[in-house]
């Protein structure tokens, strides 16, 4: 099988890795849900789906767009808070642009699908 891109792994890896901390930390449902559906779209991400890329990719930069937000609102009150905030909206929306438009996972998603297809 093919092997997806370290850069597409290690994103992968610390992201479920912070949510899972999160969720040991102060447990809550919807970070609960966002561990189980971002676990669900990485494992077909790292298996070459273009489209659970594509779905992880709207979703970390809708993401970041509401972190934005909050660091904002959060400023006056906490502006750690708010730097930490705009820290993780930027990763985010890195990793959202890797995900649209880098060659290296576009060729890696050729290959995953010309696997299963022949």
């Amino acid at each position: 099988m093919n092997k997806p891109p370290v850069a597409l792994v290690a994103p992968a890896v610390a992201y479920l890795g912070y949510l899972a901390v999160m969720l040991v930390l102060d447990f809550t449902p919807v970070v609960a849900g966002r561990l189980a559906i971002s676990a669900i779209l990485f494992f077909f991400v790292l298996r070459g789906s273009r489209i659970a890329g594509n779905i992880l990719a709207v979703l970390c930069g809708l993401s970041a767009l509401v972190l934005l937000v909050a660091a904002v609102a959060t400023f006056p009150e906490n502006p750690m808070g708010a730097i930490t905030f705009t820290l993780i909206a930027g990763l985010l929306a890195v990793f959202a642009g890797y995900l649209f438009f880098s060659p290296a996972v576009r060729v890696f998603q050729g290959k995953a699908l010309s696997a299963t297809s022949a």
